[in-house]
């Protein structure tokens, strides 16, 4: 559950060096802090979490090269009881970014070295849900329907699993239709910040946006020395995007 105020977070950082990573200015639990968020570092064994019955708002899991632990961190932070709600941001490496997979089970991702405005939009995006108000739209598009306030989506009926990021990308190309984007085109305009450097974020976030897709997926189209574009629908099937304004109890 999201602390009280929308502007502190309660972070735990899981790291295989709780010491180092304190301490560290670079460290992903120095940058939070810097941000003024609570933050908590624990390791890997996850032995304070149980004993001091944590709880989160987001899970920062500090993989590096450890892609396997990070992951199997994961599956076990998901057990627990009293942090069901926590958002889960994992840091990698870049060297390994090509080794994630839809099923790593975080809710986004993050390439180390760590820059931290993108540390920031990225804890922005995943509280974005708890902290919006109460107005909000559905965007419609051929079989896909979109809800800006739940950050959930489907397609023709069937629920897709999306993190904020993938819904956010999808969204934007969606509203878009038929438009090619570059790669640092998306990094500015969905995740809020231009590296070049960064583009393989673009990419594996498509290549798994496309797998949870499934038959969808092949909507999502690289435009060869371009970038990316979702492809425009026949009027037949309802190619024109609409949105619903709405309000929720």
């Amino acid at each position: 559950m999201v602390s009280a105020s929308p502007e502190v977070l309660k972070v735990t950082v899981v790291t295989l060096d709780p010491g180092q990573s304190a301490a560290r200015v670079d460290s992903p639990a120095a940058i939070v802090r810097g941000m003024g968020h609570h933050v908590v570092v624990v390791g890997y064994d996850l032995t304070d979490i149980r004993e001091r019955g944590l709880a989160a708002d987001v899970l920062i899991i500090e993989a590096g090269a450890h892609l396997e632990i990070g992951r199997d961190a994961i599956k076990r932070l998901r057990a627990v009881d009293a942090l069901a709600s926590a958002r889960v941001l994992l840091c990698v490496d870049v060297t390994r970014v090509a080794g994630l997979d839809p099923e790593v089970g975080a809710d986004d991702f993050l390439l180390m070295p760590i820059i931290p405005r993108e540390l920031s939009a990225r804890l922005r995006q995943l509280g974005w849900r708890e902290t919006m108000g109460q107005g909000g739209r559905v965007v419609r598009h051929g079989g896909f329907v979109l809800d800006c306030v739940a950050l959930q989506a489907s397609y023709h009926g069937q629920a897709l699993k999306l993190t904020p990021y993938e819904f956010q990308l999808l969204k934007f190309m969606t509203e878009r239709a038929g438009v090619v984007f570059s790669r640092e085109e998306l990094l500015t305009r969905v995740w809020g910040y231009r590296h070049v450097g960064r583009v393989r974020t673009v990419d594996t976030h498509i290549l798994n946006l496309r797998g949870k897709l499934g038959p969808a997926g092949d909507l999502l189209e690289a435009v060869r020395g371009m970038g990316y574009k979702l492809r425009k629908l026949d009027a037949s099937d309802d190619s024109a995007p609409a949105y619903e304004n709405r309000s929720i109890a």
